[in-house]
């Protein structure tokens, strides 16, 4: 039970998130695992590096999608927690992501027998996840008053002498903009300082040096956090708002149409409204194109670069992981209310439907691999028959959980 919302924690909804953030982590060590295959004292200290920055340019990102818009704010308004409270609440619910994202540097360290990179590249992560929340966190207040022409007075006078800094930015994104460079940058130090201590021989592989950085970062962030601690109440409100607000008007603040009803032909009529209802939903909140097109340019990229058969394995893993593990988004209740949608169909009808919602995916990958086959020497066609037959099992399991799930926090809600 929670302390801070009782009775709002049941032993199932916890246990299945331990286990499922526990799935998570076994995964992303197997894929840590797989990359550091074979790899020298040097390579896996360059691999747990450029590991750190491309985290950090997530987490850079990620903390506002994490934490707002809450899905508890209806008991938090009831219990009304004192800010350092909430503070705590908040940081719970977003510390589980980069305690996760530490495990691919700790298996690639351990691994090769070198105890000091593990400790250096889950610290770096660790580290940039702390400084992402505590920049993100607040951010509300911050955003409220650029939309209301309170701050960023600045900036309209530059867009005013030169108005293409303003091209497709709105002003009210600036302060994100802003903080998401920050934390990529401040992410990316310490793999920087660390790689940069390795390239002029003042270390081999990794010492107590590379440590100092990500400590550094670690005690300011601190700092930060003391100071944000007193008023978190004021900042945690606004800035769900704030979110709430922007998902709420994502389609016109894009210009995108959702998806038509006809768009999805592909689908069998009988679960074609459901299909429909799930694409629209995760599109509002995760639109994947863009993902999945920069995640078969990173496929495409490694490959052609020749890193090895272990990155180049996991990076078609993390490619098939995150494009269907994204559909569990479709289980929360503030995307696709089950109430509601469970009127289209129960688990079967659901599971199908997710399931196609994923298999869509299949055909750029697999133009992908057709396309390597062609360029590069290691690709064959035994690789098109592996990965599409892992690429259906992870659609058809990814659907099934989230519809279980979904159907389950249903019967525990009307029960």
């Amino acid at each position: 039970m929670s302390a801070l919302l009782p009775g709002s924690s049941r032993l199932v909804g916890r246990w299945a998130r331990i286990a499922g953030w526990v799935g998570a982590a076994v995964v992303l060590g197997a894929l840590g695992a797989t990359a550091g295959e074979g790899l020298d004292p040097a390579g896996r200290a360059r691999l747990v590096r450029y590991l750190g920055i491309l985290i950090a340019a997530g987490l850079a990102v990620g903390v506002q999608h994490a934490l707002y818009p809450s899905a508890v704010a209806s008991r938090l308004q009831l219990a009304n927690p004192e800010p350092g409270r909430l503070l705590r609440h908040a940081l719970v619910r977003w510390l589980p992501i980069p305690l996760v994202l530490t495990v691919p540097a700790a298996v690639i360290g351990l691994a090769g027998q070198m105890p000091l990179l593990a400790i250096e590249g889950a610290l770096s992560v660790l580290v940039a996840g702390l400084y992402a929340f505590v920049r993100f966190a607040p951010l509300g207040p911050v955003v409220r008053a650029w939309e209301r022409e309170e701050a960023g007075g600045w900036y309209r006078r530059l867009y005013t002498w030169a108005p293409s800094v303003r091209y497709g930015v709105p002003d009210a994104l600036v302060p994100g903009l802003n903080r998401t460079g920050a934390v990529f940058l401040v992410g990316a130090l310490s793999p920087l300082v660390a790689q940069t201590l390795s390239n002029a021989d003042v270390i081999v592989g990794s010492g107590p040096l590379t440590l100092v950085a990500p400590l550094a970062v670690l005690a300011a962030t601190a700092a930060m956090a003391t100071r944000l601690r007193p008023t978190f109440d004021r900042a945690f409100w606004i800035s769900h708002g704030v979110w709430a607000d922007a998902f709420r008007q994502v389609e016109r603040a894009e210009g995108r149409e959702p998806v038509r009803v006809e768009a999805v032909y592909w689908a069998p009529r009988g679960i074609r409204s459901a299909v429909w209802a799930g694409l629209v939903s995760l599109d509002r909140r995760f639109p994947l194109g863009r993902v999945a097109a920069l995640g078969l340019a990173l496929v495409v990229g490694v490959h052609l670069g020749g890193l090895g058969d272990g990155i180049e394995a996991a990076t078609l893993a993390l490619y098939v992981v995150v494009m269907n593990g994204a559909v569990a988004l479709t289980g929360a209740e503030d995307l696709l209310p089950a109430a509601q949608t469970w009127r289209l169909g129960g688990v079967a009808r659901w599971s199908a439907a997710r399931f196609l919602m994923n298999a869509r995916w299949l055909p750029p990958l697999a133009g992908v691999l057709l396309l390597l086959i062609w360029l590069a020497d290691d690709v064959g066609w035994a690789d098109l028959f592996v990965w599409t037959l892992v690429d259906l099992g992870a659609a058809a399991l990814s659907a099934t959980v989230a519809s279980v799930a979904a159907h389950a926090r249903l019967r525990r809600a009307v029960a």
